[in-house]
């Protein structure tokens, strides 16, 4: 048996441990099966487990395969991505602790429930879920993209790309059926410490070849220097899309779904409060540090010609600079990082899909555990849906993600707040605003134009907000305002 398929067998054999840690945490587990329980884990991820669950879900493939590639294509630019994660930390501890009191309070289950019951509108909780839906299922799509690349090319080609993508639905779908939220959470705190310990391996087995850090850069400021400034070689970074890395970017992440149900999922504002510490140190580590070593070093260890994508840039050193069993340790750890980011976004999207779509003004007319076996159906459904996308994967995953998944799911952010912080916010502004600014995203993504050389999300970013505001002042009324003065924190 060759290596390469002893390393694919490596990393099958960590799959099935996970697994049975998930088996035997369901086992084990005595929490009522409901929606509230299957969902968000009853509410009571404690301070231990949320700020882990929180890395799992923040970084996924893309800081093995996605991060490395975006610095080797667009240099130190990138590294904007870090510095506008200070905001997403921001948000976790002011909005996500103001939203996680009013769930409880008010039986929230997603951002759908908070606007229809702010806004009285059912329209805009389809609207929010579908977008939600949508966005979330671009992400998790990348996902099965990327831990498929890794399994495929760790094992030398063993196992196809297709067959890989199968590997990775069949896992991820037995461990959301069989262990839920709970069990989600308990593999996503294993597996957060193994991303961020093989991260850190993978750097240095790419800094090795090239003498050190010094080198690194010594080595890229003479053959590359283009790498180390702003825009980048291909121009990208410019002043334009940095500011958007600051503005819109920190809303569509945070709005991410699986990342914003974890504020629903804390036990108290202790837990809230560790995972926002832990996204900056996080990120530091990973794309601060590791990352950036990684991109810069494939310049000078990868021959351009075996590179077909610039995603591919760690699992080709892992396998060209490390032996076969490192690099297959390193790799599990990649696929881990992907595995848990899948589950959550499984789990979350399947929430939305059942209790807000599918069951929409039914919930109280099915039982428990007809509510449990829909959703599993529908996890099914989404994670197959998921897969055929993959099948086409684009070359940078990361791209996609920002440009698509992130700005889509930032357009939630003005209502959102608004109906969270000002009483004014009318119902008719709300939906005027979110309706037309998705509609300038997609038209302007759609067409390729960017009006006055500004890109179309921040077209769209901002006349929603314009809409809002304008039309809940001309309305001038309350729109069943919420008591935030009796859950303040």
């Amino acid at each position: 048996m060759n290596t390469g398929a002893i390393s694919f067998f490596i990393i099958v054999a960590y799959l099935i441990f996970m697994l049975v840690i998930t088996i035997l945490n369901n086992r084990k587990k005595k929490m009522k099966e409901n929606a509230e329980g299957f969902f968000l884990a009853g509410r009571g991820v404690n301070a231990v487990l949320l700020p882990l669950t929180m890395i799992a879900a923040m970084q996924s493939t893309f800081a093995f395969l996605g991060a490395p590639g975006m610095y080797y294509t667009h240099g130190i630019s990138y590294m904007v991505l870090i510095l506008s994660q200070v905001w997403v930390a921001l948000m976790v501890i002011y909005f996500g602790n103001k939203i996680r009191k009013l769930s409880i309070r008010r039986g929230y289950l997603s951002i759908g429930d908070f606007f229809e019951d702010r806004f009285s509108s059912s329209y805009l909780k389809i609207l929010a879920s579908v977008i939600s839906v949508l966005m979330t299922m671009v992400f998790l799509a990348m996902q099965y993209v990327g831990n498929a690349r890794a399994l495929s090319i760790v094992s030398g080609g063993f196992i196809t790309y297709n067959s890989a993508i199968i590997v990775a639905v069949l896992f991820s779908l037995l461990y959301v059926l069989i262990g839920g939220a709970s069990g989600v959470v308990l593999l996503d705190a294993i597996q957060a410490v193994i991303l961020m310990v093989g991260m850190v391996v993978a750097a240095l087995i790419a800094l090795k070849p090239v003498g050190g850090v010094k080198e690194l850069f010594e080595i890229t400021a003479a053959n590359m220097p283009e790498l180390l400034s702003r825009p980048g070689p291909q121009g990208l970074y410019n002043n334009k899309y940095w500011m958007m890395q600051f503005i819109v970017l920190p809303f569509g992440i945070w709005l991410c779904p699986h990342i914003w149900s974890k504020s629903l999922m804390a036990k108290d504002e202790k837990a809230l409060a560790r995972s926002a510490i832990s996204i900056p140190v996080s990120q530091v580590i990973i794309y601060g540090f590791s990352a950036l070593f990684i991109g810069l070093a494939g310049h000078i260890l990868i021959n351009p010609a075996e590179l077909t994508a610039a995603d591919n840039v760690l699992p080709l050193m892992m396998t060209k600079y490390s032996s076969w069993i490192v690099a297959a340790l390193v790799m599990a750890a990649a696929i881990s990082a992907g595995t848990s980011t899948i589950n959550s976004m499984l789990l979350v999207t399947s929430q939305i899909v059942s209790q807000d779509l599918v069951l929409f003004g039914r919930k109280d007319k099915v039982t428990d555990k007809q509510n449990i076996l829909i959703s599993r159906v529908i996890v099914f459904i989404i994670s197959i849906v998921c897969a055929i996308i993959a099948l086409s994967p684009p070359e940078t995953l990361v791209q996609v993600v920002q440009d698509v998944a992130y700005t889509g799911l930032a357009q939630l952010a003005p209502p959102f707040l608004a109906g969270l912080y000002w009483k004014k916010a009318s119902k008719n502004g709300a939906i005027a605003g979110l309706t037309v600014g998705t509609i300038i995203l997609f038209g302007t993504r759609i067409l390729n134009i960017s009006p006055l050389g500004w890109p179309g999300f921040m077209w769209a970013f901002f006349i929603n907000i314009a809409i809002l505001v304008v039309m809940s002042l001309i309305e001038n009324r309350d729109t069943r305002p919420i008591d935030y003065e009796k859950i303040s924190a």
